[in-house]
C-alpha cells in the first residue's frame, strides 16, 4: 500500500525511469546477498524502505518472519546502504509506545513496545538510527488504494471499531507528498509523520460513514473486549512539531480534510 503511493510520487517527481519499484520477487530483504546483488546491479542514489511485517496479532506467533522483515532486513539495507554510500528512508511506528497517558509523544521520548510487532519496529529503528544521514518516520492508522478500510462498510450491516484507540488515520498519498519535500529539505534523522488532530478509530468511522452516506451501524466496543492477541496502544497520539520545523510550516494539517479528499477519489 505504502510502497505503491511512494513509488508514484517519485515517478512524477524524479520520471519512471528513475525509480525502481522493486517487489519481493524483485528483491528480498531478509536476503543479504540478495539486497547486495540488486545494488550493484542498479546502483540506487536513494533507498526507500517500505516493506514490514505489519499483522499486529500475527507477529505474537510468527516472531521469527517478524523479527526478520522487521529487523534483520533493515540491518541488511543498512549495511548496504553503508557499503555505496547510499541515504535510507525508513518507516516505523507509533505503537513503539505503549499508549499509556494523554499527551502527544515527542521523538526524544523513550519507546516501551508492549507487543512484539512494535518491539521488532523498535529495533529495526535503531537498526536504520545507525546511519546518521538515515531518515526515520514513524506513521499510524495507514489507509490508501491498497487497503481502503472505509468504502468496504457499504456491504456490512454492522461494524464494530475501536471506541478507546486514539490516533490520526494517515492517506499513504499523503505521506509520499511529505517523504520527497523532506527529502528535498535534506532532512535526516527521526519524524513523527503524522496529522495535527486525532479522534478515536470509532470517531474516524463515524465521519468516513457520514462522508459515504451508508447505512451500516456502528458498534464501537473497547479494545479488552475485542480479546485480541496483542496488547494495543490505547492513546497512540505523535507530536508533530519537529515534523512541521523541518518542513517550514506552522501546522501540518487535520486528518478529516485529507480523509475526505480520499472518500471522494
Amino acid at each position: 500500500m505504502l510502497g505503491t503511493d511512494l513509488a508514484k510520487r517519485f515517478q512524477k517527481e524524479y520520471g519512471a525511469e528513475s525509480v525502481i519499484a522493486a517487489d519481493r520477487a524483485m528483491l528480498d530483504i531478509t536476503d543479504w546477498q540478495s539486497v547486495g546483488r540488486l545494488m550493484r546491479e542498479r546502483e540506487p542514489g536513494l533507498v526507500v524502505n517500505s516493506a514490514a511485517y505489519t499483522n499486529v496479532d500475527g507477529a505474537e506467533k510468527e516472531r521469527e518472519l517478524a523479527y526478520n522483515i522487521n529487523v534483520m532486513g533493515v540491518a541488511n539495507l543498512v549495511e548496504w546502504c553503508e557499503e555505496f554510500g547510499i541515504k535510507l528512508v525508513h518507516f516505523s511506528t507509533d505503537q513503539v509506545f505503549d499508549g499509556k497517558g494523554k499527551l502527544p509523544r515527542t521523538e526524544g521520548e523513550t519507546p516501551r513496545p508492549s507487543n512484539y510487532y512494535a518491539e521488532t519496529k523498535f529495533l529495526g529503528e535503531q537498526e536504520a538510527a545507525r546511519m546518521e544521514s538515515s531518515l526515520i518516520l514513524r506513521v499510524q492508522w495507514l489507509y490508501g488504494k491498497k487497503k481502503d478500510r472505509f468504502t468496504p462498510l457499504k456491504d456490512k450491516e454492522v461494524f464494530t471499531p475501536f471506541a478507546d484507540q486514539y490516533g490520526a488515520p494517515m492517506w499513504t498519498e499523503t505521506i509520499a507528498d511529505a517523504v520527497v519535500d523532506l527529502l528535498q529539505k535534506g532532512a535526516a534523522g527521526l519524524f513523527h509523520l503524522t496529522h495535527d488532530d486525532y479522534a478515536s478509530w470509532a470517531d474516524v468511522f463515524a465521519f468516513a460513514k457520514e462522508e459515504l452516506g451508508l447505512k451500516v451501524r456502528l458498534e464501537p466496543k473497547r479494545t479488552e473486549e475485542m480479546k485480541l492477541p496483542a496488547n494495543r496502544p490505547l492513546f497512540s497520539v505523535l507530536s508533530n512539531e519537529k515534523l512541521c520545523r523541518a518542513l517550514g510550516r506552522e501546522k501540518f494539517g487535520g486528518w478529516r480534510p485529507a480523509l475526505s479528499k480520499f472518500l471522494k477519489a
